[in-house]
């Protein structure tokens, strides 16, 4: 066979793998390898002449999902309704209407299975009253689990697709979902730096450029956030503690260093505080767009949205605006924004324990 031949041989079984397929990298979970190498090479889901993955639609079947008030885990129905832009799910099976009705928008999904303590475990996070909903489900099929969270991502690629048309696909594709830069327990003190230090759960969103800690890694909603600016807008983070400060249990310390105050925290052991301060410093150092907004009410919730021709993408978000504020500005809204849409709303104000 000649060489144009090979190529025509090789370009036939090419790979086509959908831009919304998540493809592992090397620090996934093992559901999601073990899925991909099936896909690829037992099912042929990617191959000219095998089975192609189905173009995003309409999906439902049922989940284990945990209880908001218990650590119980029960079956629930949930339906993906990707026209609509609509995640819902029911406590019953027949006869009542959806237990929440989730907006795709907003949503994401992400691989937590040691957190939630099962191999095919998945998060699924979403806005809920200005605060992060957090759902934590599994399936028993491996299959099943990554189906659902490729949907997910499918009807994630939709929305922004239409909502962004004038947008090549390959720049929309990085904020389908995403994962959580860095999580783990640490200690931290309360607003005075007189209060006794409490151990939290603590998980870094690298694209909301938020730090959310929780009492217990499973609950349903954050006690409280620290969003990360940049340096120009006075956002710091150091090693150690200040002067006069001795933390609890833990003395590898380190601090945030915000408009409004500073956080204290205290890690485990060295090794922990020196990875937290890499990832608090990748983000710190990543570029973005500064918004600043004055606000002389207090607990005035600011929703920052960017139009496109058809639709909105939410960029951030906000409580206690009276300083200034910065919100991430994606790479792809560079110089195509129609519109910057800014929503003031009461809102409860955070809880910093």
């Amino acid at each position: 066979m000649t060489n144009n031949g090979n190529l025509r041989v090789k370009a036939k079984f090419e790979a086509r793998v959908p831009a919304f397929y998540y493809i592992p990298q090397a620090n996934d979970c093992l559901v999601l390898k073990e899925q991909w190498i099936r896909a690829k090479y037992e099912r042929q889901e990617f191959m000219a002449e095998g089975k192609t993955v189905s173009l995003p639609g309409n999906r439902e079947g049922f989940l284990w999902k945990r209880g908001r008030d218990n650590a119980q885990f029960l079956r629930r129905r949930f339906v993906l309704l990707t026209r609509e832009g609509l995640l819902k799910y029911y406590t019953k099976e027949e006869g009542k209407g959806p237990k929440a009705v989730i907006s795709i928008k907003d949503l994401n999904a992400t691989f937590q299975t040691e957190k939630i303590g099962h191999p095919h475990g998945l998060q699924v996070t979403y806005r809920r009253e200005g605060r992060t909903r957090n759902l934590f489900v599994y399936h028993e099929s491996g299959k099943e689990i990554v189906d659902w969270f490729n949907a997910l991502r499918a009807a994630r690629l939709q929305y922004l697709k239409m909502a962004f048309p004038e947008f090549p696909e390959s720049e929309l594709v990085p904020f389908i979902t995403r994962n959580y830069l860095k999580q783990g327990y640490m200690e931290k003190t309360g607003p005075k730096q007189r209060e006794p230090f409490k151990k939290r759960w603590f998980a870094l969103d690298p694209q909301e450029r938020r730090l959310l800690y929780y009492k217990n890694p499973l609950d349903a909603f954050e006690q409280g956030q620290v969003f990360l600016g940049s340096k120009e807008q006075g956002y710091e983070v150091y090693e150690d503690l200040p002067k006069g400060i001795r933390g609890n249990r833990w003395k590898a310390g380190l601090t945030i260093v915000t408009p409004e105050r500073r956080f204290i925290f205290t890690c485990a052991s060295e090794k922990e505080q020196r990875e937290w301060l890499e990832s608090l410093r990748d983000v710190l150092s990543c570029p973005l767009s500064p918004l600043h907004l004055l606000s002389e009410k207090q607990g005035l919730g600011v929703v920052l949205l960017a139009e496109g021709r058809k639709g909105f993408l939410h960029l951030g978000s906000a409580v206690k605006p009276q300083s200034p504020l910065c919100f991430p500005w994606p790479s792809f809204c560079q110089g195509k924004i129609q519109t910057l849409h800014i929503t003031a709303r009461k809102s409860p104000r955070p809880k910093f324990l």
